[in-house]
This record gives C-alpha cells, sequence and structure tokens, in this order.
C-alpha cells in the first residue's frame, strides 16, 4: 500500500478499512497525499459500503488513524484491559451457548422446538433462561400446548408447573396404552388438556377407562343391550361417553350399575323399566347381589303371577315390581313380602287336606329368600 504522508489520506483509510473498502489504487495514484476532490471520490466508496465518510474540517484539524503501515501503539496496561475484556466477552458467549442449548432441550422435551430461533434471540439480548423461560410462556404456542392451565386459571384451580403437567399427561397416556385403546384415540396434547383442564386426576381417568372398558370387545352382551337400551349408546359411543371429563364420574358409575342390574334381570328373563334399573343402583346394588336377586325372582315369580290370578279380588296382586322389591329391597318392600306371604297363606289353606305336588309351592318357595 501506497504510504499515506497526508492527514486527509490518513483519516480516509481509517474510514475505508472500517467500511471494508480497499482504497489502495487511489493512495498510489494520489501519491500518498489526497486532495478534496480525491476525498470525495473515496467517500463516495465509503458511503456506498455503509460506511461513514470523513470531512474535510475533520482531516483538517488533525484527524488521524491507524493505517496498516502505522500499527497503534498502546500501553501494556491498556493491552492488558482489552484482554481481559476479550476474556470476559468470551466466557459471556460460552454462557450464552449453554443456556441456549440448555432451554433448546427443554422446550424441545414440551414439543416447542419451534421456538429455539427465539430463545436464541432471547439470550442473546442479555436475558437470563428463567427471564427467557417467562418471555416464552407468553407466546401463543406455549399457551396452546399447555392450554389445560388456561381453563385451571379460569376455574380457580391452581396452574401446573410444566412437569407436573407432563407428569399428568404421562399418566394418562399409560392408562390408555394399558386399557388396550388404540393409538391416536385421547392420547393427544389437547385431548389431555380437556382433562387436566377440570382437574381430572389419573385415578379418576383410570376408573372413567374402566367403565367404557365394560362395552368394548368381549363384554357381557346383555350389559352392552342394556345401555343400548336405556342411554341409546353403543360400544364406541359408550367408551367417547365414559371419556367426556364434562361427564360427572358418579354419574357415569351409576348408569353402568343401572345397566348391570338390567343385564342380570334380563339373564333371567325379565325386562325392567330404566327407571327401576336406576332406582336400585341408587340405592347400591351391585351386579352380584342383581344377579343373586333375580335368580330368587326367577323362582318366586312366576307363582306369584299364578296365584294373584287364582285369587284375583281377595288379596292385593303381586307383580315383577312388587317381587323385585320384596327381594331387594325397595320401597314398600315391607308390604309387598306381606303380600307374598299372604297368599303363600291362601294357597295352603286352599290345598289344606289335598294332596298334590302343587301344595304350598310358593311358600316352599319363599322359604329362605327373605
Amino acid at each position: 500500500m501506497a504510504k499515506a504522508t497526508g492527514k486527509r489520506a490518513q483519516a480516509a483509510i481509517a474510514a475505508a478499512k472500517a467500511a471494508g473498502v480497499n482504497i489502495d489504487k487511489e493512495l498510489k495514484d494520489a501519491g500518498g497525499k489526497i486532495n478534496k476532490q480525491e476525498l470525495e471520490a473515496i467517500n463516495t466508496k465509503i458511503t456506498q459500503a455503509g460506511g461513514t465518510a470523513v470531512s474535510f474540517e475533520e482531516t483538517a484539524k488533525g484527524f488521524t488513524a491507524p493505517t496498516p503501515d502505522q500499527p497503534e501503539q498502546v500501553s501494556p496496561e491498556e493491552a492488558a484491559r482489552r484482554a481481559e475484556e476479550a476474556r470476559r466477552q468470551a466466557d459471556i458467549q460460552a454462557q450464552r451457548t449453554d443456556w441456549v442449548e440448555y432451554l433448546t432441550q427443554v422446550f424441545n422435551s414440551y414439543g416447542l422446538g419451534s421456538l429455539a430461533p427465539r430463545i436464541r434471540d432471547f439470550v442473546q439480548q442479555g436475558f437470563t433462561p428463567d427471564t427467557v423461560t417467562l418471555k416464552l410462556q407468553e407466546t401463543p404456542e406455549y399457551q396452546q400446548r399447555f392450554k389445560g392451565n388456561e381453563t385451571r386459571r379460569r376455574a380457580g384451580l391452581p396452574v401446573l408447573s410444566p412437569a407436573e403437567y407432563l407428569e399428568v399427561e404421562s399418566a394418562y397416556r399409560q392408562t390408555m396404552r394399558s386399557a388396550g385403546l388404540p393409538s391416536g384415540f385421547y392420547d393427544e396434547p389437547d385431548d389431555f388438556a380437556q382433562f387436566i383442564g377440570v382437574d381430572v386426576s389419573p385415578a379418576e381417568l383410570k376408573q372413567r377407562v374402566d367403565i367404557a372398558g365394560l362395552t368394548i370387545e368381549n363384554a357381557d352382551p346383555l350389559l352392552k343391550d342394556q345401555l343400548r337400551r336405556f342411554y341409546n349408546l353403543n360400544d364406541g359411543d359408550m367408551v367417547a361417553y365414559a371419556l367426556d371429563p364434562n361427564r360427572a364420574l358418579p354419574t357415569l358409575q351409576r348408569q353402568v350399575q343401572a345397566a348391570q342390574f338390567g343385564a342380570e334381570a334380563a339373564r333371567q328373563g325379565f325386562a325392567p323399566t330404566r327407571t327401576m334399573a336406576e332406582t336400585y343402583a341408587g340405592l347400591g346394588v351391585s351386579q352380584e347381589q342383581a344377579r343373586a336377586g333375580f335368580e330368587q325372582v326367577a323362582m318366586i315369580q312366576p307363582e306369584a303371577e299364578r296365584l294373584s290370578q287364582v285369587f284375583a279380588g281377595q288379596a292385593p296382586e303381586v307383580g315383577m315390581e312388587e317381587t323385585v322389591s320384596a327381594v331387594f329391597g325397595g320401597e314398600q318392600s315391607a308390604e309387598y313380602k306381606k303380600r307374598l306371604q299372604r297368599l303363600s297363606e291362601m294357597e295352603q289353606s286352599l290345598f289344606a287336606g289335598q294332596s298334590g305336588v302343587g301344595a304350598g309351592s310358593l311358600a316352599r318357595q319363599q322359604t329362605g329368600q327373605f
């Protein structure tokens, strides 16, 4: 490079170097010195490159800058300060790189890898990981991913931390998988957000899945028939119905119990109404109790109906509902037991002194039943 002997030339070299412009040819042609017109030509190059032009007044005042031929001279103290600053900046950059990697990994685990560019931008702006996390929680992507928390907030429920939220999702997913529900059925974040939003615990979800499982393949066909008859639900409907977080679990449990009651009645050839089934389910009659009870009803009812016809007008009629109440302890159970006892006594009186296999049949069937 031609040696710059003039102040204008030295200032132009500094400005050109800062803008990344090579003006070696211009300086060589000017013999190391430049006049005002030559400086204006050089300034055009500098400004086109985005640099700052050098004014004639600046150079006239003695503005100088180091050139490749004239290295900057600094004191040992300044050199040490600059070295320390360089190390500090390097440490800051290394720390920021670690933060970016850590936060990117965390948000990838949330399924929010799309936020990586914003993580990098926030860290480079000097924000700490805690501050970056708070800022990212305000993004639409984050709020969509953890939208169950917004439902909880509106309902006055405590908001779950990301770790708690993911733990609940994992428990939900394991419950679904263990129940053999098909992949893609109630196993996406949006599906789980409904349960989390209304505070459905993993234990309650398991109860719902168990209820739904009663109607899937290999379940009791009589139970499925009663669910269809009482509540107009087929197999697929019942699964979705039971997993609807807006339906109260106790109601679902009573409905299934009512269907179980109806199934055991159907097993013995009876067809109770939905009201009857729900009444006894509400009284806590289990499926096992219903099975044993309807075995008794099946033994008693035919004779009770026959004798009601024989003694029509002489004793109150005893139909299926009365017998069921007498066996299961429903409303007016004591009264219906008395009616059966009265028919039994009238039967024994009718056949007093007579022989025949029919004599006292209701009395024998009632023995030990109540």
